[in-house]
């Protein structure tokens, strides 16, 4: 059997598969595969699961909140934001959930320092705006 090597790329790292039979993943328009060979092509991930196997039938799954998956020279390189990959489909699943669960409420978090700054800035500047009244009428 054919085989090709997979490359994923994410910001904590890479990790590199050199006996990959066949890749499955989706983009937009669906769920498609890659085998050896491959014409090149480009297709943007969804949020979700990919997969692959080995030459020796073993499967695992990455879990991904998507990403760019690139083919060409017998070369799958696929680059996200961050990936969760393993064996156990349930458990990937899982971490990538907390995953974005966390990423959701430090953006929320985020969101309300923010507010709390601008609300601060605003009091400042009627507070300066009041001085400058009371200087200019004095």
């Amino acid at each position: 059997m054919n085989s090709f090597a997979l490359h994923l790329h994410d910001s904590h790292g890479a990790d590199r598969f050199d006996d990959v039979v066949q890749f499955i993943a989706a983009d937009g328009s669906g769920s498609f595969g890659v085998l050896a060979g491959h014409a090149r092509m480009l297709a943007v991930l969804r949020y979700g699961l990919a997969r692959f196997v080995d030459r020796a039938g073993h499967w695992r799954f990455i879990a991904l909140p998507g990403g760019v998956l690139a083919f060409a020279e017998n070369r799958l390189t696929l680059a996200t934001v961050h990936y969760f990959l393993g064996d156990e489909r349930a458990a990937i699943c899982q971490q990538l959930a907390d995953e974005l669960a966390r990423v959701d409420s430090d953006v929320h978090t985020a969101r309300a320092t923010l507010t709390e700054i601008e609300h601060a800035l605003l009091r400042r500047l009627g507070d300066l705006s009041g001085r400058m009244q009371k200087e200019a009428g004095a």
